[in-house]
């Protein structure tokens, strides 16, 4: 049985990844005024901020279109038995149910979507770990279970320089309680694969002391584990994440633990809703092959 696999934008796979691992990708769009953008295929990385930062408008966002899904599924039927789409979480856009009801538009085919109940590389690892599954030879019963136990064990953490970015884009969620800090007062905010909602973690004063915590956070998450694979992700605070990236490997390195690493700009789709200040860290750890 062969099977195929299709993911969105927002996952934060390089074209070398998605190409590597069979991977079709559907993109959501960015909207400057009547301007609009195909997300990471004719907008991305530093230009898409530069642009964020040179209008006074914040761009808008929408979903890939029923009809696109419907349209890439059609096309993939052609060539596969069963299609596994997986997508950035439900509660932070509406791009999992078009993809669902684009699939109940085609009884000719098996078409299974998974909510990621994550952001970014959290997705993303795990339409790897899918692909990885299929070229093991399991059947897509056995991959979507896996999937789904997968997804709880993912974190993701990130920070930015304020959350208004969050409030305008109705992403906020529980983190609505962070709003109006004081100055030099940032957010830690975080997504659990349990959940897929952005929710509040800490309050740090001083830039200084919010990458410290992040570290602090992601290293203590890793704690007790023999492998781990991060993600990290960024907008225009590209010291930031390289400081926080090495930090990390160097203590990983020191203890000893297996890890693997990817660094990639935030979809512009994704950085629409947090700004440009954005930085942060997917974590998946474990041994997450095994069946």
């Amino acid at each position: 049985m062969k099977i195929g696999l299709v993911v969105d934008s927002t996952c934060d796979l390089n074209p070398g990844m998605l190409a590597r691992y069979k991977m079709e990708m559907v993109p959501l769009s960015i909207h400057f005024g009547d301007l609009v953008y195909l997300d990471r295929l004719e907008l991305a990385g530093e230009e898409f901020f530069k642009k964020m930062e040179g209008t006074e408008q914040l761009p808008t966002t929408s979903q890939p279109s029923i009809g696109l899904f419907f349209k890439k599924y059609q096309e993939m039927a052609q060539e596969y038995d069963v299609i596994l789409s997986i997508h950035l979480s439900a509660k932070l856009s509406g791009t999992y149910e078009a993809a669902q009801m684009a699939a109940a538009k085609l009884a000719d085919i098996e078409i299974k979507v998974i909510d990621s109940r994550s952001a970014s590389f959290g997705a993303g690892y795990l339409a790897i770990l899918a692909a990885e599954l299929i070229e093991a030879g399991k059947s897509i019963t056995e991959i979507v279970s896996r999937i789904e136990e997968v997804r709880e064990q993912i974190k993701v953490y990130f920070t930015v320089n304020d959350l208004t970015y969050l409030q305008k884009g109705g992403r906020i969620g529980k983190a609505q309680a962070f709003l109006g800090s004081i100055l030099n007062v940032y957010p830690i905010l975080t997504i659990h694969g349990s959940d897929g909602e952005i929710l509040p973690l800490e309050k740090i004063r001083g830039k200084k002391k919010i990458l410290q915590r992040m570290e602090e956070l992601i290293l203590n998450e890793i704690a007790g584990a023999e492998q781990v694979r991060l993600g990290f992700v960024h907008g225009l605070e590209i010291d930031k994440i390289e400081e926080l990236k090495a930090n990390i490997t160097g203590k990983l390195t020191t203890k000893g633990i297996a890890f693997q690493t990817d660094l990639n700009w935030i979809s512009a789709v994704l950085g629409s809703h947090v700004g440009p200040s954005i930085y942060g860290s997917v974590v998946i750890k474990g041994d997450f092959l095994k069946l």
